[in-house]
């Protein structure tokens, strides 16, 4: 006799979020591109891999690490990562992030990567239920990040009217939206307790302005909000080739605090996570930092840590590799010099090969605009409605031409069409990628091939 046994309705729940997990698993055993054994094969730049940096990684790997032994990595260490990490950790933030006050090492909280990072700190300032203000478009992980487990309700503020939601010149608009979506949500019933935003933005890769942050943090301090922002690609920017006045980094932690009427700001609502994985090249590491000068939030964070404990490899490695400045600010200018000069020469084909896309700064991608081509697809544009959007059919028609790409729809885009490509992928997959992104509209328009892609064949 066999007997159901099902899932908890809470873990029931998650099986219609996570699309991505789903599309992914979709694509496992695709054959992929390799320039000599498979030139055919799927170019998969779905993912925000920082590739440009692996062959620095390896020199200091067999020159500080070849002859390590490994037996006391194999023993428990601090859940939470030794005193040396926080240390490091922080001298890093105080002379990278240009904080108003210095960040102390007890400020900072170590995690197994930023998403479980994302899930404690939910936890931590929101019930079940509660609201979380997020701009779109948005990380397409964020909604799993704080709804799988915590189960907040996502509230994306819409920006699509707004002509550049980073832009100082705008920031009275971007903070009218977020009004408006607040209001909406109490309105409905909803509490909210939190403003999450990616600073540079992900999937966008533009940084918001400082007057843009210092206006956002101000709408949170005078709303009871918490501001979370997720500067995992902070130091992952360049000079724009194409907009000299783009603006650059500015950490949140950089914000003074002020009593002034209109401009109040408040630290104890601000928190920054950041980790390994993006500038630093290291996301196997799996290491994220909480930065809060909140002691309450630190102290209730720190009782889930047992649930995102730290390797002692990783923690050594990353602390040794911080250890040195020289060494942190010669792999910080090569990292961004390498970023810079794969965005030119993907942007150039991209430009020659008429793929639009809106010009970036920072972060390892490129958003690009293929909503002209959605025109060949049947259907509708709504994710929420039953059968695929015609950008998921897109999606899936490119992916038959040899790219995956993530999609616009994941990440609450404003408008349907719009795919995340990532640039720094090895080699010369970047410009393979834009050369099929651009044949393959040419196919499209010129009705040499009309797609049937309901399924993704293999």
């Amino acid at each position: 006799m066999t007997l159901p046994f099902p899932p908890s309705r809470r873990g029931e729940a998650n099986l219609s979020r996570g699309r991505l997990i789903d599309f992914n698993r979709d694509l496992e055993g695709k054959p992929l591109y390799h320039p000599i054994s498979n030139p055919h094969g799927l170019i998969d730049i779905s993912g925000a891999s920082n590739e440009g940096m692996r062959d620095y990684l390896q020199q200091y790997c067999d020159s500080k690490w070849s002859d390590r032994s490994i037996s006391s990595f194999l023993k428990y260490g601090p859940v939470a990562g030794p005193p040396d990490l926080q240390n490091a950790v922080s001298t890093l933030i105080n002379e990278w992030f240009h904080p108003a006050i210095p960040i102390q090492p007890s400020q900072v909280l170590a995690t197994n990567g930023v998403s479980s990072l994302i899930d404690m700190v939910a936890f931590n300032i929101a019930e079940a239920g509660e609201g979380m203000l997020i701009p779109v478009p948005m990380y397409s992980m964020f909604e799993q990040g704080v709804c799988a487990r915590d189960q907040l309700t996502i509230l994306p503020v819409q920006t699509g009217n707004i002509p550049d939601q980073f832009s100082a010149v705008h920031k009275d608009a971007f903070i009218a939206e977020f009004q408006k979506s607040l209001d909406a949500a109490r309105h409905n019933g909803i509490t909210v307790r939190a403003v999450l935003i990616s600073n540079p933005n992900n999937p966008v890769g533009r940084f918001y302005s400082r007057p843009t942050l210092e206006a956002l943090a101000h709408f949170c301090t005078v709303n009871g909000l918490h501001l979370v922002a997720d500067e995992i690609y902070a130091l992952s920017g360049f000079p724009s080739p194409d907009d000299h006045n783009l603006p650059g980094f500015t950490s949140v932690l950089s914000l003074r605090e002020s009593s002034e009427p209109g401009k109040l700001i408040s630290h104890q609502n601000i928190h920054c996570l950041y980790g390994a994985s993006k500038d630093w090249a290291m996301a196997g590491l799996r290491l994220g930092f909480l930065i809060t000068r909140n002691p309450e939030l630190w102290e209730t964070c720190r009782r889930l840590a047992l649930f995102t404990w730290v390797t002692p490899f990783a923690t050594k490695f990353f602390t040794e590799f911080l250890s040195n400045p020289a060494d942190v600010r010669r792999y910080v200018t090569l990292n961004r010099e390498r970023l810079r000069a794969k965005y030119i020469s993907t942007t150039s084909l991209m430009r020659e090969r008429g793929v639009p896309f809106t010009s970036a700064n920072g972060g390892l991608f490129i958003w690009i605009d293929l909503s002209a081509w959605l025109c060949h697809f049947p259907g509708h544009d709504d994710p929420r409605m039953p059968g695929e959007t015609r950008e998921m059919q897109l999606c899936k028609y490119l992916i038959k031409e040899g790219v995956y790409l993530s999609m616009g729809e994941l990440s609450f885009a404003p408008s349907p069409g719009h795919f995340r490509f990532v640039y720094t992928s090895p080699g010369d997959e970047s410009q393979v990628a834009v050369q099929r992104i651009a044949d393959a509209c040419e196919k499209l328009d010129t009705g040499s091939e009309w797609p049937s892609v309901r399924s993704i064949e293999r």
